[in-house]
């Protein structure tokens, strides 16, 4: 994909996203035919399919000539599903319309995402928020409501954080994220990006200092406005690809309101579609908009060291979105060279 050269030279932005692939460090699993990946998983996929089409054959499953794999490998490919609990904790762990079958993935995957903000400076909450009003009170006083000159960006976001919070509030034991209708011919939820983007941050937000969740609340809330912006074309795109919509399945947007916007309207699952035109685009752009606000941003902006970051952040948020069934598709790194 094309990048912007307003703010790209040789040493920006050179970490794409792209769905199913991994970065370039440390790949000890490597194919006879000088590929190498991270994990045997990822080896094994290459060997089975094409990198671009997964339906084309490419190695037939055989390896060739001069593969090499680890000591430690683990021969067993990965089947695209959560790592299954200890038999003790198998009781208690959901499947087919729960969360994953580990129940503490995505609080695993925030922690990850943690771990590397912590990289970056001190960005994590030190104050511990005891109870679900506390919590509330955070996410709702922090909220960067005056950064954005139209209310409407963010108006979407902020209600549901508060309608959210307020039903858990009520009914502290519930587990909301569980009881959103679930799609069980797709094995995904049904619930609307707007939500997903607003649950995201009821579980990240509590976990960041207040300067930490009020970028993180700029950058989803960017995310969404690129989604508006840029998510049917697409969705449309997606489909002409995939050589299996009709007139009327590429013609998506005429059958929806003119006052219903994508993230109302679709669910997640595909939401990451945009990813790289977020990155490249949609993000420096929405940046360049805020520069006041950015120069006090200590993880996100419109350079290019910044813009890696939101790569990273982007990637650990596609695994948080399919721990949880939000989508099928997961992020992961690519360069030229791949």
């Amino acid at each position: 994909m094309d990048q912007n050269s307003a703010n790209r030279d040789e040493n920006s932005v050179q970490a794409k996203l792209r769905r199913r692939r991994n970065d370039s460090n440390n790949r000890d699993y490597s194919c006879g035919c000088g590929k190498s990946y991270l994990s045997y998983a990822a080896l094994y996929t290459h060997l089975k399919y094409d990198v671009n089409t997964i339906e084309r054959q490419k190695h037939d499953s055989k390896a060739p000539d001069g593969t090499q794999l680890p000591n430690n490998a683990n021969q067993r490919p990965g089947r695209g599903r959560p790592r299954r609990q200890d038999d003790q904790d198998r009781k208690s762990a959901k499947s087919d319309e729960g969360q994953s079958e580990s129940g503490n993935e995505p609080d695993d995957i925030l922690e990850e995402l943690l771990t590397f903000l912590d990289s970056l400076g001190s960005f994590r909450q030190t104050e511990k928020l005891s109870s679900d009003v506390d919590i509330q009170a955070f996410l709702l006083s922090n909220f960067p409501q005056t950064v954005f000159s139209n209310y409407q960006e963010y108006q979407g976001i902020f209600d549901l954080l508060k309608d959210i919070t307020d039903e858990k509030i009520k009914v502290q034991d519930i587990d909301q994220i569980a009881n959103e209708p679930f799609d069980k011919d797709k094995s995904l939820r049904k619930t609307n990006i707007t939500k997903i983007l607003a649950y995201f941050l009821i579980q990240i937000g509590p976990k960041l200092n207040a300067e930490a969740y009020r970028e993180m609340c700029i950058f989803i809330i960017c995310f969404q406005k690129c989604l508006n912006t840029l998510g049917y074309f697409a969705l449309q795109k997606y489909y002409q690809d995939q050589k299996n919509g009709d007139n009327k399945q590429l013609d998506i947007k005429e059958e929806v309101s003119q006052n219903q916007e994508f993230c109302d309207v679709q669910n997640g699952e595909h939401m990451l579609l945009i990813s790289n035109e977020f990155i490249l685009t949609s993000l420096p752009q929405s940046y360049s908009g805020l520069e006041k606000v950015e120069k006090s941003f200590k993880i996100f902006g419109s350079c290019a060291e910044k813009l890696k970051n939101a790569v990273y952040v982007t990637q650990h948020f596609s695994y948080w979105l399919y721990s949880l069934k939000f989508t099928n598709s997961r992020l992961d790194f690519y360069t030229e060279d791949d």
